[in-house]
């Protein structure tokens, strides 16, 4: 018989953490509304109530893993105001914001993509990241600059989600689709400074 010494305990930011990977994991396998905390907290191998001692719902999770990327936008708007005025500012930028982009981001992306009506309840109580954006957009043109530039600025930050929608139905892995937002970016923001 063993007995547990505690070493082998999780902390609870590390059972958060899992909760989240597990969850994200069966979300996008059986969808948002096919998933259930039951089926989460089986595959987590804990009982319900533990999983509502870290999360209320489901949508609470979702909204736990849009913050992570959140905090990683508000880092990087602070990066960016900054950094000096300079002809190839647009074009580090977007590197330093697809750089940043990881496996999971784009698990949470595809997520996202696939399961709208979640993420407009999420974004109606205050959680749009895309809306927020819009402070990166106002330092790299200005706030009065043309709807068409406001609109080519934020493609060339959008690259790893038309990667993802791009690599549907193919062979591509994390790792293509991120290769090839990179690309993307470089190529649109190197346009600009024709």
């Amino acid at each position: 018989m063993s007995t547990n010494t505690g070493s082998d305990r999780r902390t609870g930011s590390e059972t958060r953490a899992e909760i989240l990977r597990v969850a994200l994991r069966l979300f996008t396998e059986k969808g948002y509304e096919g998933t259930s905390t039951r089926d989460i907290s089986s595959a987590l191998g804990m009982t319900k109530s533990s999983l509502y001692y870290h999360f209320k719902n489901k949508e609470e999770i979702v909204a736990s893993l849009v913050e992570a990327r959140r905090h990683e936008l508000d880092d990087f708007i602070e990066w960016l105001a900054a950094q000096p005025p300079a002809p190839d500012r647009l074009e580090k930028a977007a590197l330093r914001w697809v750089g940043g982009t990881t496996p999971e981001n784009l698990q949470v992306m595809r997520f996202a993509q696939a399961n709208q009506p979640v993420m407009r309840r999420l974004a109606e109580g205050g959680g749009d990241i895309r809306s927020d954006f819009d402070r990166v957009i106002d330092l790299l043109v200005g706030e009065g600059a043309s709807m068409e530039d406001r609109l080519f600025t934020r493609m060339v930050f959008d690259t790893a989600g038309a990667a993802l929608l791009s690599a549907r139905g193919t062979e591509a892995g994390p790792d293509d689709v991120i290769a090839a937002a990179r690309r993307a970016s470089t190529a649109l923001a190197r346009a600009t400074q024709k």
